[in-house]
């Protein structure tokens, strides 16, 4: 039998996944991560995007929120503050939410252009709209599929 990954992803509400894996591709925030059996020990942040998982010769991906990734020995421990597959995102609702987020983003870069708004506001909101366009690209993939 081939090596495997245990691989575990934990969001603040609940433990999402435990399985074992033969790899797993992790949106790193230097970039994207491929972890297989042996890998190096790493703790290293994780950005918004796609988490791909390959058992058997099957491949199934997440959509997974900013977070971390520890790899100890064939260990594989995710904590995001979300994770979920594109069956679990309905579509409209995310169009909804992506253009709300939009008008949100825009309206607060109106009012900066006149009164001091607070750069951490900004960065939030840039990134709320950030998950809500990975979020309408992943379910918008799912649907081709």
């Amino acid at each position: 039998m081939a090596a495997m990954l245990e691989l575990e992803v934990v969001t603040p509400e609940r433990a999402v996944l435990h399985d074992h894996v033969d790899d797993v591709v992790l949106p790193g925030v230097r970039g994207e991560m491929d972890v297989l059996p042996g890998h190096l020990p790493l703790l290293a942040a994780l950005d918004v995007g796609q988490m791909t998982i390959r058992k058997d010769g099957d491949e199934r991906s997440f959509l997974i929120d900013q977070g971390y990734v520890e790899v100890v020995e064939d260990r594989v421990t995710v904590l995001t503050e979300a994770c979920e597959g594109v069956e679990d995102i309905d579509i409209e609702q995310a169009r909804k939410i992506l253009e709300e987020a939009r008008e949100e983003l825009t309206e607060l870069e109106e009012v900066s252009k006149e009164e001091r708004v607070e750069e951490e506001l900004l960065e939030s909101h840039r990134l709320a709209l950030k998950r809500q366009r990975m979020r309408m690209a992943f379910a918008s993939d799912g649907e081709s599929e």
